[in-house]
């Protein structure tokens, strides 16, 4: 009889357990990263009678989740890929959208300047063209400036955006450790055998969070806990212990963040081993969309700015004064010196005259520079973007002036249209390793300006002739030459002068090579996100297939559960009538 009983309740409670999961299951079927759960049973052993083993009824093993570690690992991995992809798309819509679009693009202004300078070659003495020429002359320099800043504006908010995610890869990173301890001491109350499902799926969501931020691998511990690894391998969390991550500036660039870790010893680099995930994308768009955009613009204002000066000033204007710069702020190239430079000596750098050097406006890149003294004569000028090295030679004898210039050590070699010059003067002295950040395009854009206000000191004539007998060039001496255009002309001409870029482009064509170049990132971009939203998705799908809940699969259960615990109760009715029966029988 108690055998009896004992099966009874066996299955009693064995239902209670199953409808009480299925009613967690139907209670969280909006919960975000929840993994339904089922009851483990299995039979009691049965006990030998003489008629043979007798059941003993159930036995409830555990309260498992649907879970996969496979179709976990490929959602993690979706989440980093797409949210890669699209912060990249995000970004560099932006910039495709500022530099394509002709109220903001310079294409326009650019050919209104330059049919500004054919009107003023067309009738040099008219007052009103001088003027519509400096009108339009501020105006590209105006173009120039606020296409600028707002790279600066999109650079600056991509910096907070990277600050305030590394700031939650440490918030996440806490939670992520915290749980691992309570995950192990729910492990350890439960001998190793019953897991604390609630915990593991809130350490699989977060764990799914910061996926989205930064590629993540984890690895399971035997302990129950997790240990995450972020980017390339740099461990995020062990057992108990987050690391904790920021953000610094580069010492010769305070615009350009760097993602780092916190060690007792200081701050580790680690920007190069980052990778997927939303900061990834952040990180990418700056170096390959923002950086290479903001330098090729830097180089279309710089080139035409020394091209439009070299003619400009070498003219004479309605008074027959020497003409003069006509655009300002392209004069000296930004040179910053390393902060742990150990020598006093300085670097200065300035473009090339294309009066002087032909190729100067051709040669300029788009890229910053950075200079390192080698020892002795020998200087490395290396490339940033690319990394490309230019071997530079200074001088054995310091002349008295303290100042020489840096020259190419093989004769085939060419600067990228810039000069530069070491001053030494006053005792200073260079120290091996002393490093130098050279930046001839970046801010050219930013600081273009107008130089004159006054229509009448537009340098349109020229004072160079041709000898009739030798027919070279010559200089005549005159006073103003109100009727000549001929310095115009050349200003006029070089609308169409293949001046830029190795000497390959017009202005035009270099502006249009920028906006090509990033209209292309852009599109394979939004072609990439569409790809990873789609394979995203099928992820998801996976994992909802396993561990979703289905409210109709879920009602069935309880009515089958609802159904079992009536019949275990209706079992133990039978036992109490049975037992009534015996008892009323003995008396």
């Amino acid at each position: 009889m108690s055998g009896l009983l004992a099966t009874s309740l066996s299955g009693l409670m064995a239902a209670q357990r199953s409808l009480e999961t299925v009613q967690n299951n139907i209670s969280n079927v909006n919960t975000d990263g929840y993994s339904r759960q089922r009851v483990e049973q299995s039979t009691n052993p049965s006990q030998l009678t003489g008629d043979g083993y007798v059941g003993q009824g159930v036995n409830v093993n555990n309260i498992s989740r649907s879970y996969d570690q496979f179709i976990t690992k490929q959602l993690n991995s979706s989440l980093s890929a797409f949210g890669e992809a699209d912060q990249y798309q995000q970004l560099s819509t932006r910039v495709d959208n500022l530099m394509a679009d002709p109220s903001t693009g310079i294409a326009t202004v650019l050919n209104s300047f330059f049919n500004a300078a054919n009107e003023v070659a067309n009738d040099p003495t008219s007052i009103p063209s001088r003027q519509v020429l400096l009108a339009n002359a501020d105006t590209l320099a105006q173009s120039l400036n606020t296409m600028s800043s707002q790279f600066e504006a999109i650079r600056t908010q991509n910096n907070n955006d990277m600050s305030s995610k590394v700031n939650d890869i440490n918030s996440l990173a806490k939670s992520i450790a915290d749980l691992n301890v309570q995950i192990s001491a729910g492990l350890g109350k439960g001998q190793g055998l019953k897991q604390p499902n609630d915990l593991l799926d809130k350490q699989d969501a977060l764990i799914s969070k910061l996926a989205a931020i930064v590629n993540v691998s984890v690895v399971h511990q035997t302990d129950g806990s997790s240990s995450v690894f972020i980017g390339n391998g740099q461990a995020l969390v062990l057992k108990n212990g987050a690391a904790e991550f920021t953000t610094f500036q580069s010492q010769l660039d305070p615009s350009k963040l760097g993602i780092g870790i916190k060690t007792t010893m200081g701050t580790n680099d680690i920007t190069g081993q980052i990778s997927g995930g939303s900061l990834g994308g952040a990180l990418s768009f700056r170096d390959e969309v923002l950086d290479p955009a903001q330098q090729q613009l830097g180089r279309v204002a710089a080139g035409l700015a020394i091209s439009v000066n070299a003619i400009h000033a070498s003219g004479f204007d309605l008074a027959g004064n020497q003409g003069v710069d006509l655009f300002s702020g392209i004069t000296t190239v930004p040179v910053l010196a390393s902060p742990l430079n150990i020598g006093k000596a300085n670097v200065t750098a300035s473009f090339q005259d294309p009066n002087v050097n032909p190729g100067a406006v051709g040669n300029l890149d788009y890229s910053d520079f950075s200079l390192t003294y080698a020892g002795g004569t020998s200087y490395t000028l290396t490339r940033i973007r690319d990394n490309q090295v230019i071997n530079l030679t200074g001088t054995d004898t310091v002349p008295a002036s303290g100042v020489f210039t840096l020259s190419a050590s093989t004769a085939n070699t060419s600067l990228p249209g810039i000069n530069m010059q070491v001053d030494m003067s006053g005792g200073k002295a260079l120290s091996l390793g002393d490093q130098f950040l050279i930046r001839p395009t970046y801010n050219a854009a930013q600081t273009i300006g107008v130089n004159i206000t006054d229509p009448r000191k537009i340098a349109a004539a020229t004072n160079v002739e041709i000898d009739p007998v030798t027919k070279l060039p010559v200089s005549i001496i005159k006073g103003p030459m109100p009727s000549d255009n001929r310095n115009a002309l050349q200003l006029a001409a070089l609308q169409n002068t293949l001046g830029m870029v190795g000497g390959n482009a017009s202005f035009n064509d270099a502006y249009g090579q920028i906006v090509s170049s990033v209209g292309s990132l852009t599109q394979a971009a939004q072609v990439s996100s569409s790809a990873q939203q789609t394979l995203l998705n099928q992820a998801k799908g996976s994992r909802e297939g396993l561990s979703g809940v289905n409210l109709d699969e879920e009602a069935a259960n309880l009515i089958k559960f609802q159904q079992a615990y009536q019949a275990s109760a209706q079992s133990i009715a039978v036992v109490k009538s049975l037992f009534d029966t015996l008892i009323g029988a003995v008396r």
